[in-house]
Formats: C-alpha cells, sequence, structure tokens
C-alpha cells in the first residue's frame, strides 16, 4: 500500500537541495552561488538544532513515525543518505567555484604548502601574535561541552586532545598577497609544530559539533501573569544549555574508518557522523561574500525597491482607497511611511501592533518609543518566544516599557506569530495593516511578503476586536478576520469543500494556496479528498511538504512546486474559485503546518476590496506561471526542475518591472 504522506524532516532535508541546485546555475553571479552554499549549511544546521532530536527520539523509544509508516531506524538512514548526497553535492560544486575565482583572479584560498616564502612568513607572525597565545589543549572529555564552531582533535601515543580555534578571530586569513587567502585551520595545523612536537601527536582532525538546542518551553501556563511569564522567560534563557549532541563533522586528508573513530569517541550513532570533503563549515564562504560584494559582476544587480509618493499622505490616501504592497519589490518603508504618519497625525490616539522579530535599531521601535513619549496609548505585543531571539525580544520589551508603552505578552500558552498593526481615532475609525512578514527591515529586503493596508471599518473593527481578545482573553467575534488556534484550519478546510461542491455542480473551479510548509495532516486529507472528486490544486510549498502526488485516482488534479530563486518566497496567499461565480483571496501570517494552526495566534483575511482582491489575483498568476526558479514534485516524491522555452521567473518579473517606476502603483 502506497503511504499517504511524505516525512516532514526529510521533506526539510530535500529543501536544503533545492537551494545547492542554486550554485550550480550559470545565470547565478558567482558571490551569489557561494551565498547559497553558505545558505544551505546555514539551513542544515537549523536542522539538527531543532528537528534531528525527533527522529532520534523514534529510534530510542523503537517508535515508528505515524504519517509514513516508517521505523525511527529507516527515517535516520534516510536523513544520513539524503544528507550526504547533499554535502557531496554542495562540495563538488564549491571545488569548482573556488577554482573559477581563482582562474578569474578574483581570489584565491591557498593551502599553506602553496604560500611563498614571504606569504608563510606572514601568516605565521600573525599565528605567533594572534592565535597560539590562545590555543588551549584539553585531554578530551565525552562530557564536555563543545561551544567553538570548529575544534581540533589530536591522537597521541597516550591522550586524545582536543583544541578549540578561537571563534572570533576571521576564518578567512590574509597572506600579505592581495587576494590570497588561507583558512585558520590551515594555518594552525601547519605553524603549531612546536605544539605537535610536545604532544607528540600522530593525527589531526578539524572537526565540528551540533547540539540539539530545541528546549521545550516547559513553564507555559495561561494563567501566568505577564510577570511571571518574564521571569521564567529570562530563567529559561539563563538556564538554556547544549543538549544531546546530534552531529559531529570531521575533516581529514586520506583518512579511512574516521566515522567509526568519531562514533567510538563521542558514543553517538555513525548515521550522526560526517566525513567532510572540504573545509568544515561553509558558512565560511560569507566572508568571501563580504569582502567582494561591492563588484558587480559578482552579485546580483541590486535594485531599488518602489517608494511611497512623499508628496501623498498615506493615511488620506487610505481614507479614499487600500494600498495592498509586495516586498521586497514595494519598499518596506511603505510600512514605516504609514506608521510614522500615524505618530504624527493629531487625530491618532492609539496603536496596537504585534512584535515577533525586528532588527536592531529599528525605526519601528524608534516610532512607538516617539508615540509613547507623545501621548498616545501604545500597545505593544511582544512575542518572547521567537526561537533564538529569545534574549533580543525580552530588550525590546524592556525599551518600550521604560519608553511607556504598554507591553504584552499576548497568549502564555500559544505563540502570536500575527503580524497586524492598528492605528485608531477617538471615535474607533482609523487604519489597519496586516501582512505575512515581521516587522524586520532587513528580512523584507530578501523575502517575499505581502502587506494589506485599508481604513475599511469592518476591517478596523476586527482588528480591534483581536487586540482586545489579546489583552483580555474573551471571545470575540470577526466580521473578515480567522484566527488559529483552529480557525484557519476550519476555514482552509470548509472552503476547500465548498469549491469542490461548486466544481461537481458546475465543472468549475480550483483551489490555490502558496506557504512555506505544508505538513498538517487535515489539510492534507481534505486536498485529498476533494482531489479525489476531480477538484485542481495548484500549491507552491516552498519547504516541508508532506503531501504526495497521485494517490488520489484518476480525476486527481494535483500540482505542487518549490521557487526558489534570488529571493526568499515567504508568503501565504490562498485563492478560493467557487465554480465560474466566485473567487475568494486571502492572505495569512499561518503556514499549512500543525504547530500553526493548533500552537499559534496566527491571522488570516479575506482581501474583499476589489482593487487590492485584483492585485493579488495578478500575484498568484505570475507565481503559477513560473517555470524557471521552480522544482516540481513528482509521484516518487522527488522535485525536478523543469524548464520551458520562453518562460518566466515571477521574480526576475517584478525585479525587471522597477526600473519603470519610482512609486508604489496607486
Amino acid at each position: 500500500m502506497k503511504r499517504k504522506y511524505y516525512n516532514r524532516d526529510l521533506s526539510w532535508i530535500l529543501f536544503d537541495n533545492r537551494v545547492i541546485d542554486q550554485a550550480y546555475n550559470s545565470d547565478v553571479p558567482l558571490l551569489e552561488r557561494l551565498r547559497f552554499l553558505a545558505i544551505a549549511s546555514n539551513n542544515l544546521d537549523e536542522f539538527f538544532r531543532v528537528r534531528m532530536h525527533n527522529i532520534h527520539s523514534l529510534v530510542d523509544n523503537h517508535e515508528i513515525e505515524k504519517r509514513t509508516e516508517l521505523k525511527g531506524n529507516e527515517v535516520l538512514d534516510l536523513a544520513y543518505d539524503f544528507n550526504t548526497h547533499n554535502i557531496a553535492k554542495q562540495y563538488k560544486n564549491y571545488e569548482s567555484s573556488m577554482k573559477e575565482a581563482k582562474k578569474k583572479g578574483i581570489f584565491s584560498l591557498m593551502k599553506y604548502k602553496d604560500l611563498n616564502d614571504s606569504e608563510k612568513k606572514t601568516v605565521k607572525k600573525y599565528f605567533n601574535k594572534k592565535i597560539l597565545p590562545r590555543l588551549d589543549m584539553q585531554r578530551f572529555s565525552k562530557v564536555y561541552k563543545y561551544r567553538h564552531n570548529l575544534n581540533f582533535l589530536m591522537k597521541t601515543p597516550k591522550y586524545i586532545y582536543t583544541c578549540p580555534i578561537p571563534a572570533d578571530l576571521d576564518r578567512l586569513v590574509d597572506t600579505g598577497v592581495e587576494n590570497h587567502y588561507i583558512l585558520i585551520e590551515d594555518l594552525i595545523r601547519n605553524a603549531a609544530t612546536d605544539l605537535e612536537r610536545k604532544y607528540k601527536v600522530s593525527k589531526v582532525y578539524v572537526f565540528r559539533v551540533t547540539y540539539d538546542q530545541n528546549k521545550p518551553y516547559d513553564f507555559l501556563d495561561k494563567n501566568l501573569s505577564d510577570e511571571e511569564y518574564l521571569e521564567k522567560m529570562i530563567n529559561y534563557v539563563d538556564t538554556r544549555d547544549l543538549r544531546e549532541m546530534m552531529r559531529v563533522e570531521y575533516s581529514c586528508d586520506g583518512e579511512k574508518g574516521g566515522r567509526e573513530f568519531f562514533s567510538d569517541l563521542f558514543g553517538i550513532s555513525k548515521k550522526a557522523v560526517y566525513k567532510i570533503p572540504g573545509p568544515v563549515d561553509l558558512k565560511l564562504l560569507n566572508g568571501f561574500f563580504k569582502r567582494y560584494k561591492n563588484n558587480p559582476e559578482l552579485v546580483f544587480p541590486p535594485f531599488k525597491a518602489l517608494q511611497w509618493n512623499p508628496s501623498k499622505n498615506i493615511l488620506k490616501y487610505l481614507d479614499r482607497s487600500p494600498i495592498f504592497v509586495q516586498y521586497p519589490y514595494d519598499s518596506y518603508s511603505v510600512f514605516i511611511n504609514y506608521l510614522e504618519t500615524a505618530v504624527n497625525d493629531p487625530k491618532t490616539t492609539k496603536i496596537c501592533i504585534t512584535i515577533y522579530r525586528t532588527e536592531d535599531n529599528s525605526d519601528l521601535m524608534r516610532l512607538l518609543q516617539e508615540a509613547a513619549h507623545k501621548g498616545i496609548d501604545v500597545t505593544a505585543v511582544v512575542e518572547l518566544r521567537a526561537r533564538f531571539d529569545e534574549v533580543h525580544n525580552i530588550e525590546v520589551a524592556k525599551v518600550l516599557k521604560e519608553a511607556g508603552v504598554k507591553v504584552l505578552f499576548g497568549d502564555k500558552v500559544n505563540k502570536v506569530h500575527s503580524k497586524i498593526c492598528l492605528v485608531l481615532h477617538a471615535d474607533k475609525t482609523g487604519y489597519v495593516q496586516i501582512g505575512t512578514g515581521n516587522y524586520n527591515a532587513i528580512t523584507a529586503n530578501v523575502f517575499s511578503d505581502v502587506s494589506y493596508f485599508t481604513s475599511n471599518q469592518k476591517y478596523i473593527d476586527d482588528a480591534t476586536n483581536f487586540f482586545d481578545h489579546l489583552v483580555t482573553g474573551k471571545d470575540v467575534s470577526y466580521n473578515y478576520l480567522v484566527t488559529s488556534p483552529d480557525g484557519i484550519r476550519e476555514m482552509v478546510i470548509n472552503n476547500i469543500k465548498r469549491a469542490t461542491e461548486a466544481y461537481l455542480r458546475d465543472g468549475q473551479g480550483e483551489v490555490f494556496m502558496k506557504v512555506n510548509g505544508m505538513t498538517d495532516v487535515d489539510v492534507i486529507k481534505a486536498i485529498y479528498e476533494a482531489a479525489r472528486q476531480g477538484l485542481p490544486f495548484r500549491l507552491i510549498v516552498r519547504g516541508p511538504c508532506s503531501l504526495k502526488i497521485g494517490i488520489c485516482g484518476p480525476k486527481e488534479d494535483i500540482r505542487v512546486k518549490s521557487i526558489v530563486g534570488e529571493l526568499l518566497e515567504h508568503s501565504r496567499i490562498f485563492k478560493f474559485q467557487y465554480g465560474k461565480d466566485h473567487t475568494d483571496v486571502w492572505i495569512s501570517s499561518a503556514d499549512m503546518m500543525t504547530r500553526n494552526l493548533e500552537r499559534r495566534v496566527e491571522i488570516a483575511v479575506p482581501i474583499v476590496e476589489e482593487k487590492p482582491k485584483q492585485q493579488l489575483i495578478k500575484i498568484i498568476k505570475t507565481f503559477s506561471r513560473d517555470t524557471e526558479n521552480s522544482y516540481h514534485l513528482n509521484s516518487d516524491g522527488e522535485y525536478v526542475k523543469e524548464t520551458e522555452d520562453n518562460g518566466i521567473s515571477a521574480q526576475q518579473t517584478w525585479l525587471s518591472r522597477l526600473k519603470w517606476r519610482k512609486y508604489i502603483k496607486i
């Protein structure tokens, strides 16, 4: 019997393969190709930090993964095989890209043995002055936590020693010859001859350890006060430590049997040990990007996002018409203009916003503080549980509170992941912005998201009720807004059923979804049930996808693709076509993942005003037509790149149009 679902974690690894694939695209500039390799390394780090423990739990508890009916060991074996394939593909491109950089005279990553005498003198001087005083040889211990990114492991006749590589020193060391570099580990290995003689070192490895860092928030309780919640979160951050070892990567020229050695040494499965065919951790390539990004031939062409026309007051415009924008083609500064104009508007009496991840020294923080100083009633719902950003968010809450902002932590059980900013007047009229992306000026430059601004009173009332619910916990009702827990899943499933009924009635209809993950079983079951009736589905799922193709019978018309390109696709968009007469389009902060639908406070909203609705429908059509950056899921669970003559890239289509305008189209 064919399994109905694909394993979420294995699907994550397949996404990383698509990222690596970007480095093989000859149309991508050299530095950007290297950057994709670095991004793939970062993605895999996150996988081992936050997801791999689930697989190990299956193995340790001798459990079967319910969705796929795979045994824990089967999932672990597949994860190892997939990752090994990705690593080989990644390093093959690394080698060819570095050769290309050297051949073109851009930069060279040298081996110590290939340096000339002057270069060796330069790097040895650097070693003796900056590195040697900080080398700390330690007797190997299984209980020791390796907090440095890279380490040496050295075999001697009696003992095994480890030595961390100073993490604050640049991985790329200048050799004294322009555009020539050597890796710090290569330098240490060849310059620390006195240490090697002293300890009688016979074998040297460079290795790296990744630990599980997905410590659960085990203190959550809806009855906690904000003060108690903050105290427990601070304690959580202060006591969070490296947990179980998830992965060991090592590099050693010509070494055989190294996996068994590290497996025995650390007492971990061989499936957790990876021999790396080159430098360990290719995030080092970000160093080349930083050094050479000003060379226009090596990076993607810069683009200037469309701004708001400063001669027009954005709030007065919203009094007449809504605004719909798509980042980063439209500038994030449109939102900042919206907020700044509201802060300076004498009619503004209240501002409410949800904050999940924002950048350091942000205009958002400045404006909220300024609003509070002016006497505007400002409420910021700051979600502290943004994974690995907890410390930053605690500081955000502290700064805002000191400025007089009313800081709340919202739902003490379900993470507040919504993106909404409400501006109110004394008479309860005003404006609201609802989006799919965080209030972060940095990520808004590279994440593709959508944002909707309106003065429509029904949306204003919904936003007011939404914040009332977050503040008081009371049940509220909405005109348009749908929220999770539970509501968004119910909306999606009901709309799929409605579209199916219309399709069976008149033979027309379709469901479009663009999300970052599609793993919720209930939503997938609803898709399968409708697909058996013939309802077409067009799904764009950037990352993990548990839905499978080819199991719904002869009427199935499901197409799933992942768009991976210059920009990170992050927007969540839905379209439900009910027969030939009516279509609804929605935007949301939520992915079709169980955590988003059951354990987070998310927002989904239909775009009912005609102008922004048509704008969103055009965006959907362009995404649907994309061929150049699309990978299609097939019935074998593989993603296949399919290009067409005269095909288009949705991202490049929008980027190419920027040169014809200066301001957003209104």
